[in-house]
């Protein structure tokens, strides 16, 4: 299998979580033209020596970051990403903004034996993490940079971190992302 391509990256604010249940979501908005999402889990680990040997070991899912670069954000966007106010085209961050959770998913194209397949990933519960800006002036080369954002992924109440499906068809993706983040979860 040859993993060569993502797209579509989705967020909806969630607003509901239900005790035993997947969260309910607000407006999908796709936050940019993906550029590329690196998922790194964090996992905590205990082990128990007895009679000077390995008894017991435990690796159990702690949270995630999943660190993604779109091509661009619009302020609005951004504004709803991180919690901040956008005001007649004017985002304004105040060090009282609370960045909401929401949900995430976007699919990347993968070919096995020649074949197409489109893997669709979904995550529950997500938070956005204010990250630095940089700016540099024109040389003689144009550098192409993109909007790098960094994802919390957070445990949900079902303990489901993470879902992943494949389809033959982009578009089979494309409507498993848009069911997963609806503002009223079903199955899929």
């Amino acid at each position: 299998m040859a993993a060569f391509g993502a797209k579509y990256i989705n967020f909806a604010p969630i607003t509901e979580e239900p005790k035993n249940g997947l969260p309910a979501y607000g407006e999908r908005v796709e936050i940019g033209e993906l550029v590329k999402a690196d998922l790194t889990v964090n996992i905590a680990t205990g082990e128990l020596y007895a009679n000077n040997r390995l008894k017991e070991k435990a690796d159990e899912f702690i949270s995630g970051s999943l660190a993604v670069e779109v091509d661009d954000m619009t302020k609005e966007i951004e504004a709803g990403v991180f919690g901040a106010a956008y005001i007649e085209g004017e985002i304004v961050d105040n060090s009282g903004d609370r960045v909401p959770y929401g949900g995430l998913g976007y699919y990347k194209t993968l070919q096995r034996n020649g074949v197409m397949v489109y893997e669709a990933h979904y995550y529950p519960k997500v938070k956005a993490v204010l990250s630095t800006d940089t700016a540099a002036t024109k040389s003689s080369s144009i550098t192409f940079t993109a909007r790098a954002l960094t994802f919390t992924v957070h445990e949900p109440a079902t303990g489901d971190w993470r879902y992943r499906k494949e389809f033959d068809d982009e578009t089979e993706a494309i409507a498993y992302i848009d069911k997963k983040l609806a503002s009223v979860q079903t199955e899929a």
